[in-house]
């Protein structure tokens, strides 16, 4: 999808979104995904949460407003930051990133591409109306350990384990965690952060061997419903380039890609 991390209107599918919408939706993500520390720095926010590896939580929010004669010298600070903390240098790039050539500037200085990523939502509405599976379901407002069981079931790290469960914890806004159980035992979860009259659609995932049943469609109906009675009209989410079958389940559901970001990275000393 060319053109979608320029500055400017965005053109995805056909759908013309304004910058200030996107704008918007980044900083609820933003909000929604909160690291353990934030330094700003010439307007753009440097994010660090020990050990959470999400490239999220651990790299630059460049959607401050550097002025040219301090971009050279906002990189450097970056860069300094995160070789401090032994992590690559990493920008998030998104039409919302300021200034506008802050990509191509990253491109000359040997930054790589990382994680392409889409941004997609809805109107909950029609996600609502998605039929339920399963034989139970339950909303948290704190993750539980069954849910974070489901979560993260295939992480046998039980500080990393923590680590996420404690970011998800620091989440001011208001949150549910569904749990949806078939067979008696908890099958796939998710979370919805409500924000500003949107909901966004994070940590959606199924046990592997409960796939192709319904469940993840039935978790974001959820999620869906949760949002109507919460007031939030629409919901958003991320979902990276290189997950074909999460494109798939996300565009059946009714999701629409309205623009998209992605990652520059550089190590240390390169």
């Amino acid at each position: 999808m060319p053109g979608v991390t320029v500055p400017g209107p965005v053109t995805a599918r056909e759908i013309d979104i304004p910058l200030k919408q996107i704008r918007a939706v980044e900083r609820r993500a933003a909000r929604a995904w909160p690291a353990t520390f934030v330094h700003n720095c010439h307007g753009w926010q440097l994010r660090h949460s020990p050990g959470v590896p999400n490239r999220r939580a651990n790299s630059v929010l460049p959607n401050g407003g550097v002025p040219s004669d301090e971009l050279d010298a906002a990189i450097d600070g970056a860069e300094m930051f995160y070789a401090e903390r032994s992590l690559p240098s990493r920008f998030m790039i998104s039409p919302a990133a300021d200034p506008g050539d802050l990509d191509q500037r990253l491109a000359d200085l040997g930054y790589w591409i990382e994680a392409p990523t889409d941004v997609q939502w809805a109107k909950a509405s029609d996600i609502a109306s998605i039929e339920i599976a399963g034989d139970g379901l339950t909303i948290l407002d704190s993750p539980s350990d069954e849910w974070m069981s489901v979560y993260m079931d295939e992480e046998t790290d039980r500080k990393a384990i923590a680590d996420k469960k404690r970011l998800i914890e620091r989440i001011a806004c208001r949150r549910a965690l569904v749990c949806l159980q078939a067979g008696g035992k908890t099958v796939s979860v998710g979370l919805g952060v409500f924000d500003d009259g949107w909901t966004g659609a994070f940590c959606m995932h199924t046990l592997k061997e409960k796939r192709q049943c319904g469940y993840g469609r039935a978790v974001l109906s959820a999620l869906a419903r949760w949002s109507e009675i919460n007031g939030a009209a629409h919901m958003y989410l991320q979902v990276e380039r290189d997950n074909p079958n999460a494109q798939r389940f996300y565009e059946r559901a009714g999701f629409v890609t309205r623009y998209g970001y992605r990652y520059r990275s550089k190590t240390p000393g390169d």
